[in-house]
């Protein structure tokens, strides 16, 4: 169980940088999307099939099968469904952050570096070692990877009383499968 624990949270933390990233983008076009909206812009959805010159294409769009194939009207429902979708889909993943970000200020600096290193940087624990040691070894004992293995697994403990409750849903889904 303990190691079924410690692979989640390992999982969720290599997912850490691009979930965030995810809901970062996701909520700018949100507001841009938002925005048009309230300005009564729907011109900036319109889909309009494009011709790129010197590229053969059909002479004539003028029957309606063509123009609607050709050009699909936006409307407010639609750009407003696709808010909510967009908005949905991401709330889940704003918690995850937000409770990793929040467990991360619970570890000591050093943990923090080799945790942001190795799951979120994906470094490998050679490199962890070397950016380690120029970044806290001064005047200290330099440390290896064995001591730094330690430090995360100190680290994967301390984030798991935090977040085990966020992600114990994971360790229900694996037992049903």
């Amino acid at each position: 169980m303990i190691k079924e624990c410690q692979n989640i949270l390992e999982e969720r933390l290599k997912l850490y940088k691009k979930h965030k990233a995810e809901v970062v983008t996701t909520l700018q076009r949100v507001t841009v999307w938002e925005e048009a909206l309230k300005k009564g812009e729907l011109w900036l959805f319109e889909y309009h099939t494009s011709k790129v010159m010197g590229m053969p294409h059909g002479t004539t769009t003028s029957s309606p099968t063509e123009s609607t194939a050709s050009q699909r009207e936006v409307t407010s429902d639609m750009v407003q469904e696709w808010i909510d979708e967009d908005k949905s889909r991401m709330r889940y993943k704003a918690v995850e952050i937000e409770q990793i970000d929040g467990a991360l200020k619970a570890l000591t600096k050093e943990q923090q570096t080799v945790i942001e290193s190795k799951y979120f940087e994906a470094m490998t624990w050679r490199n962890i070692e070397i950016e380690f040691n120029e970044k806290y070894s001064v005047g200290r004992v330099y440390i290896q990877s064995d001591g730094l293995k330690l430090i995360n697994k100190e680290a994967l403990g301390i984030l798991w009383q935090i977040l085990g409750p966020l992600f114990q849903r994971y360790l229900y889904f694996r037992k049903a499968n």
